[in-house]
């Protein structure tokens, strides 16, 4: 049976290869470290939870530096936030959905699990997830029309809950001491559910036929544990296509 996050979901359609054969990350590498303690800061904010005690908790693993830096983008975060006078509704929710039309047998099922960020409501009383990102530096084309999240979460919260979301927006911060953010807006179209089946399908045929080729290159090859055997991997196909051409 596949039982897959979201965020593999995405490496599968980012990178097959990648999705199959990268290695697990440490849970306690400092990226992931950090990303966390910025969401929490962030929803204490939303949720009118924050109190000392719990941001000293919060920031008591970092330097100096890196202290600084939360404290910047959860103010960026939040004045941002009261800009688009957004309403907050939820954060931090997980689903699980099964896609039970995939495949015939019961226990075969792919079952897809998720948790979203922030739930907001705006003006018009209309569903929107923001995605907390943070990045060396803002995002360009190829990484925007790249990620399926945008596609991904809206899905899952109409499946499960019935919510039509209307916009999925990355609100992407750089991680400086002095964060500038780039809202990133995508909206949700009507045939997003069987886009995101439509993935899942891919998903459990790559699984049943073994298949994973790597997606070479692609915005994300910068970051992959793999990119030196993948690259090596590359040229050696390269160079046997081009010997064949001569044949």
């Amino acid at each position: 049976m596949i039982n897959v996050r979201a965020t593999n979901l995405e490496r599968f359609l980012t990178c097959p290869y990648a999705y199959k054969y990268e290695p697990t990350p440490s849970p306690d590498k400092l990226a992931f470290i950090f990303g966390t303690a910025l969401h929490k800061l962030v929803e204490m904010h939303v949720q009118w939870l924050e109190n000392q005690d719990a941001v000293d908790i919060v920031l008591n693993r970092f330097g100096v530096k890196e202290r600084k830096m939360l404290k910047a983008l959860t103010e960026c975060f939040i004045q941002h936030l009261e800009e688009r006078q957004l309403t907050y509704v939820l954060s931090e929710y997980s689903y699980t959905h099964t896609f039970e039309d995939i495949t015939d047998e019961q226990w075969e099922h792919p079952i897809l699990e998720w948790t979203f960020d922030l739930l907001f409501k705006d003006s018009e009383w209309q569903y929107i997830i923001v995605d907390i990102k943070t990045a060396s530096k803002h995002w360009d084309e190829e990484h925007i029309n790249s990620v399926n999240q945008k596609r991904i979460y809206p899905a899952l919260a109409k499946l499960e809950s019935w919510i039509k979301v209307s916009k999925f927006e990355y609100w992407v911060m750089n991680k400086t001491l002095s964060p500038k953010l780039q809202e990133v807006v995508f909206d949700v179209p009507e045939d997003n559910v069987e886009t995101v089946t439509d993935y899942m399908k891919a998903l459990v045929k790559a699984e049943d036929d073994i298949d994973f080729p790597a997606n070479y290159t692609n915005y994300s090859c910068f970051f992959c544990a793999l990119r030196k055997s993948c690259r090596a991997m590359n040229n050696l196909n390269d160079l046997i296509t081009t010997d064949d051409t001569w044949d």
